[in-house]
């Protein structure tokens, strides 16, 4: 029976760029990835600090013209009516990036495959106990096999997989995106714009694409899929920034719906086993920071297998204290959005304590 030292659920960033450190080191990597990398996923702007993070774990050369597309500015309609730019021309790693993220997570886990890491794509995976230590390890293929320690890196709307799986959840945000087809850039900035109901984000990706992100509540999301659209539209029709972008293009065909909420896992280690990236802690697509957090987070777990520490311990100390500080800088951000004092979306924002849990996961 195969026998790995590291056995990793999910080839998002923070999967791939731990089974890539704890392959270079010498362990027995089996990375997992239940899909195949062929449909689109939900972009994001990453800041220049992703530059030089990827270089330092040795992989900048996965980002290529597939996987991404410069991003000079931030410019945001937020707390005000009067937009704000923010360039990066003064950033010494350069632009930011706008990432086509199914180009990006590929080419990260084939970077970890490269790193001597055993990559199963359209493969999960479930973890059970065994005795005296480790876990045996069922994929869907119906094989099995045994690790000494399980990682969950399955995402923010992962299962358990036989580990912990209890979350709670920070806030009840739903990503509704729609994505336009255009000749040229016309936009290369990336745009957040807040209106009734939500916010706005823009960004532009590899292959002549826009992205059109609107943020809202759960509730506020129709429950009959063939009035979506028209409902995505009227909000569309609210804004300034992101209206004026998409003037001229194409009605969308279709409209995808993605859990955006940020919460983390309330038990977010074990005996022989812990969760990284998203499945340990999600933040807000607003933070900007979700590329680079999954990123550092795996080089902390790198760093703490390689010291033999005490992870259980270790990491739900992490977790605690990186809540407390997402949430005070989420709950900041947010409470400067003032101008909707009657809107349903953002009362519920503007009313809660501070760091005060969304709801407790059953």
């Amino acid at each position: 029976m195969l026998h790995y030292d590291l056995a990793i659920a999910g080839a998002g960033p923070a999967g791939s760029t731990l089974a890539l450190l704890a392959a270079r080191a010498g362990c027995r990597v089996l990375l997992a990835e239940r899909s195949r990398f062929e449909t689109p996923r939900i972009g994001e702007t990453a800041p220049p600090g992703l530059r030089p993070l990827l270089s330092k774990v040795g992989i900048d050369h996965v980002l290529t013209d597939a996987t991404h597309t410069a991003a000079p500015a931030v410019v945001s309609v937020w707390g005000a009516d009067q937009p704000v730019e923010r360039h990066h021309i003064l950033s010494p790693y350069g632009n930011a990036l706008h990432l086509d993220r199914r180009a990006f997570d590929e080419a990260m886990a084939l970077a970890a495959r490269e790193a001597g890491a055993d990559l199963r794509l359209g493969t999960s995976i479930r973890f059970r106990p065994k005795q005296p230590t480790g876990y045996r390890l069922t994929l869907s293929d119906g094989s099995s096999m045994q690790a000494d320690i399980a990682v969950r890196a399955n995402g923010r709307a992962g299962s358990g997989l036989g580990l912990a799986g209890a979350r709670d959840y920070l806030d009840d945000n739903i990503a509704a995106v729609a994505r336009f087809m255009v000749p040229h850039t016309r936009e290369p900035r990336t745009v957040i714009e807040a209106i009734a109901g939500g916010w706005f984000y823009l960004a532009a990706i590899p292959g002549n694409e826009l992205v059109a992100v609107f943020m809202t509540g759960a509730d506020m999301v129709p429950s009959d899929r063939t009035q979506r659209l028209r409902w995505w539209l009227q909000a569309l029709a609210r804004t300034r920034l992101v209206r004026a972008a998409l003037s001229g293009e194409p009605i969308p065909q279709s409209l995808a719906i993605y859990d955006a909420r940020s919460s983390y896992l309330r038990t977010s280690a074990g005996p022989n086993w812990f969760a990284l990236g998203d499945a340990r802690l999600a933040p807000d697509p607003l933070s900007g920071q979700g590329i680079i957090w999954a990123v550092e987070d795996a080089i902390f777990a790198a760093e703490l297998l390689k010291d033999g520490a005490d992870l259980a311990r270790v990491i739900a100390q992490h977790t605690q204290t990186e809540v407390a500080d997402y949430l005070a800088v989420r709950d900041r951000v947010y409470g400067m959005e003032r101008r909707f004092p009657d809107d349903p979306y953002w009362l519920a924002r503007l009313r809660r304590s501070p760091g005060e849990p969304w709801q407790r996961a059953s």
